[in-house]
């Protein structure tokens, strides 16, 4: 099919395995949100005819390295928007029913990075255990673990199943749910400031940041320098940590009183979370889908 097709679509760069099909155009379109968008980057994206632009974030650092990098980009926005279904009452009920979680419960939703800068292993057994009752949680491993497990990580989830069932109110999910799906009933997402954290503002969700020895502001800007991004791009990366409450967690962690308060404080940070929104994904629906398949007809098979 390969061979044969006029036009191959994908989500990743996968330079050297496209590199046979001559016949076909390329083009890919982001599934995730780059958060480290630099000239490398780029340049390993441009053998395709045609990059489908999730942002003005993106926009940005592709003309900022035009002269060097040259790209045939559209902007489109970013894909999986589409999927991202309309916060409801209705909605939060049934979904809510389908769990066994009670609807009328604040709900948390915890989603770490991969394995190996993650704070899983530092986090997800403490929030099980000392988050108030008062909340539902959902707890999501990065794929890196829930999809590819190694016995330490199976030992991790075999821990917090058990703490679970004493518990009640919370699910630890490895496979069965999409990020969209939990997100629209979220009412604060727990995370790494990753891309996770980043596609909730489609939503305007509180945030709350965890902050560890193995991921930071400090790694953050550290990686950011190692990839030759743009200093002003990187102080803008940065910014995503002040779009809601950050602790720092290497040891010990209690989550008894921050998780409310985070919420009771995330309207002092609503401006942040909108103009940190605006600068990586611009508006704010769900139309990417008919701007996608617009710039394919046009670019690619005319």
């Amino acid at each position: 099919m390969l061979k044969k097709a006029d036009v191959i679509v994908t989500g990743s760069p996968y330079g050297s395995f496209l590199a046979p099909y001559t016949r076909a155009k390329k083009c890919t379109v982001f599934h995730g949100t780059y958060m480290m968008l630099s000239r490398d980057a780029l340049l390993k994206n441009s053998h395709f005819d045609l990059l489908c632009v999730i942002g003005p974030r993106m926009q940005g650092m592709i003309e900022r390295f035009a002269p060097e990098v040259a790209l045939n980009a559209v902007a489109t926005g970013f894909l999986p928007f589409c999927e991202y279904p309309e916060r409801s009452e209705s909605y939060r009920n049934v979904f809510m029913s389908r769990l066994n979680l009670d609807p009328g419960n604040r709900t948390i939703v915890y989603t770490p990075s991969r394995r190996g800068i993650g704070s899983w292993e530092r986090v997800a057994e403490q929030l099980v255990r000392t988050a108030p009752l008062h909340f539902n949680l959902i707890l999501r491993p990065h794929p890196s673990q829930s999809l590819t497990s190694r016995s330490r990580d199976r030992a991790s989830f075999k821990r917090i199943q058990t703490l679970i069932l004493q518990r009640k109110n919370a699910i630890l999910d490895l496979t069965s749910l999409s990020l969209p799906t939990v997100m629209a009933v979220a009412d604060l997402v727990v995370s790494d400031a990753n891309s996770p954290a980043e596609e909730s503002l489609f939503y305007d969700l509180p945030q709350y940041f965890i902050e560890t020895p193995e991921y930071s502001r400090g790694y953050v800007a550290k990686l950011g320098q190692l990839e030759n991004m743009h200093p002003e791009d990187l102080e803008r990366l940065l910014g995503l940590y002040d779009c809601g409450v950050s602790e720092f967690v290497e040891n010990h962690c209690d989550f008894s009183n921050s998780l409310d308060k985070a919420i009771d404080e995330s309207a002092g940070y609503a401006e942040q979370r909108q103009a940190y929104f605006s600068w990586v994904f611009g508006v704010r629906d769900r139309d990417a889908n008919r701007r996608v398949a617009e710039a394919i007809q046009t670019h690619l098979l005319v």
